[in-house]
Parts: structure tokens; sequence; C-alpha cells
């Protein structure tokens, strides 16, 4: 099985909320509202963590707290090129995220272009437009902060 991963609204953008889905057998989506992304890059300001880094670090972690509200972990991961030039990050952190959870998962993760047309565009798009219908998790800066420990 196999799932494409977008982000609307992104996290480096303090001035909206920011969304990231999977979508396609089964789906799942994450927001994080703009007071509690402003209150996790004050808490980042003086972290030794580069912005290059930082960035790319962030969407992989709300990656995997999205893939975590799976009832059935796919072995195909489709990620949006959100970070050009940050693949190898995103995968090799993203890889032993999953790791730690599920150590036999032997699945893979590639890098697309997740058009308008994909359902985890329209997942995430439409939880960035606030169509209540959608489900989503939402989560703060404090359970991204766990990660970054």
């Amino acid at each position: 099985m196999s799932v494409e991963i977008d982000q609307s609204g992104k996290i480096e953008q303090l001035s909206v909320n920011t969304v990231v889905a999977l979508a396609n057998d089964c789906s799942s989506a994450v927001f994080i509202s703009v007071s509690s992304k402003r209150k996790l890059f004050i808490k980042l300001k003086h972290s030794k963590t580069k912005r290059n880094v930082l960035y790319p670090t962030l969407f992989t972690i709300l990656i995997f707290i999205a893939l975590k509200q799976l009832k059935v972990f796919p072995n195909i991961l489709l990620v949006d090129e959100e970070y050009t030039g940050k693949d190898e990050i995103i995968k090799s952190l993203l890889t032993k995220l999953i790791l730690k959870t599920r150590p036999k998962w032997d699945g893979e993760i590639r890098f697309v272009r997740v058009g308008k047309p994909s359902p985890s565009h329209k997942l995430a798009w439409g939880i960035y437009n606030k169509n209540k219908k959608l489900k989503y998790v939402k989560i703060d800066e404090i359970e991204i902060l766990k990660f970054l420990s």
C-alpha cells in the first residue's frame, strides 16, 4: 500500500496554519496553528539546528505524526518535493523515526511532485481552507518538541 504526502501552508510561514496530509487507500492529517508555530519557533530560536535543516526536519516530524494515526501502515511513501535538495535529510530522519516504532518496516520513501488532483493535496487543501467535514489531528508545539529533544 502506498500513500501520497502533501503539505499546505509551509511550516516556516508563521502567518498561516500548516496541514500535512497523507492519502490514497487510507488517510490522515495533522494541523498546526499559527500560534503553535510561533511558540515553536520562539523555543527553537536559540537551537543549534541550522535553519536550512530545521524546516525539512519539522516537515518530517509532521509526516511521522500523521503516519502514526494510520491503522494500516503503508510500505511506500510518496512525499511531495517541498524542500528541494533536502530529500536525503527527510528520508533519513523519517526512516529513523519509523524504525523506532516499526523495527521490521522495509518500505520505501520516494519523492514526487504531488499535483492538485492528488488525494493528499485535496485533503490538505480542504483542511487548510477550513472544510469542517474533513478529519484531522490538531497538534501543538509541545508534541513537535518531543521529537527534537
